[in-house]
């Protein structure tokens, strides 16, 4: 629904979170994390879905992953501006 904005957010923030001069290196923590996500989100999906019988549910264990995202989000401290 919101991918795209989302995605260009947490590009911005997560380069203005890396320490100067490992720009680099922290997105490409941030790259591999992301194509591990994507492998494990539809396997968590689909055992979820397995185990409760019912896709609909398989679904919402994704609901999950987002508040526990959004949980950590919020104990992140964005630097102030000078």
């Amino acid at each position: 629904l919101a991918q795209g904005g989302v995605q260009s957010l947490s590009r911005s923030m997560f380069a203005r979170l890396a320490p100067p001069g490992k720009s680099t290196e922290m997105f490409g923590f941030y790259n591999m994390f992301g194509r591990f996500a994507a492998i494990l989100g539809p396997i968590l999906t689909g055992y979820a879905a397995l185990v409760l019988d019912s896709q609909r549910l398989g679904v919402l264990a994704i609901l999950v992953l987002l508040i526990a995202g959004f949980i950590l989000l919020t104990r992140v401290r964005e630097p102030r501006a000078a």
